[in-house]
Parts: C-alpha cells; structure tokens; sequence
C-alpha cells in the first residue's frame, strides 16, 4: 500500500503515531473506501490504532469507487491545478464546491473544506478529496 503511510500520517492528528476510531473513519475514506461508522467501528481493534494495525485494516476492507464519479471530480479539479502537482490552493476549491455541479451552501463547504486533505502547504490534495467526497 502506497499511500497507506501518507493517509496515516495526515488523519494523524495529534501526530502519536496512532489513530482513533473517527481519524481511522476518515483515514479510510481517504483511501477511497466508503465504511459506515458503524463498520469503523467494527473494524477497529481498539480504540488506538498502529500503522500496521492500519494497514491490515485498509488492505482487508475495500469498496467499490464510483469510477464514472471519480473521473468527472478529478478532471474538474485539474482545471484548476495550474502547476500539475495534485493540490489546489483553498480558495479556488471553494469555488469548485460553490458554483460547479450540485451547488452547496456556505456551511457546507465550510464543514467539506475543514475535513478537507492538505499538504504541508495547506493546499488541498485532490485524489485524497475525492476519495473523501466519495465517502460522504
């Protein structure tokens, strides 16, 4: 797995080396899963979890991205990713949320943008957007 360490270090929080059961939720759904709560919760081993634990976890639970989906969000956010790096600055993903496809209100993109991946530099990852906007 790839991107496991990655996913693991940014839902991360408190940076521990661990994840509880709402940042394994999130972690999970970054990878493009899509596990109700009550399936996160029934996944986890206990209320801290390792990387490795992690890892076993993400490689034994998978579900089915919505392809179609996935291809239409990722071409419409890198129209805005002028650079070709992945990311796209806060703002311009606002836009996106406010004024392309199913408008959202304020709060919504609010709430969206707080849960939102960022890089080192804030900027918002967008393969790790979808997979969260998947989730939803």
């Amino acid at each position: 797995m790839a991107n496991a360490k990655e996913v693991f270090e940014l839902f991360d929080a408190d940076a521990d080396g661990k994840l509880n059961v709402e940042e394994l939720g999130r972690a999970l759904r970054a990878l493009g899963n899509t596990p109700t709560e009550k399936e996160v919760k029934g996944l986890a081993t206990s209320e801290s979890i390792s990387y490795d634990e992690f890892k076993q976890i993400a490689a034994s639970y998978k579900s089915p991205p919505d392809s179609q989906l996935v291809g239409e969000l990722r071409d419409s956010f890198m129209v805005f990713d002028r650079e070709n790096a992945g990311c796209i600055p806060e703002p311009e993903m606002r836009f996106v949320l406010s004024n392309m496809g199913e408008i959202l209100s304020d709060t919504e993109v609010d709430q969206i943008l707080k849960d939102a991946p960022k890089n080192k530099d804030g900027e918002i990852v967008f393969e790790a957007m979808i997979k969260m906007l998947l989730a939803m």
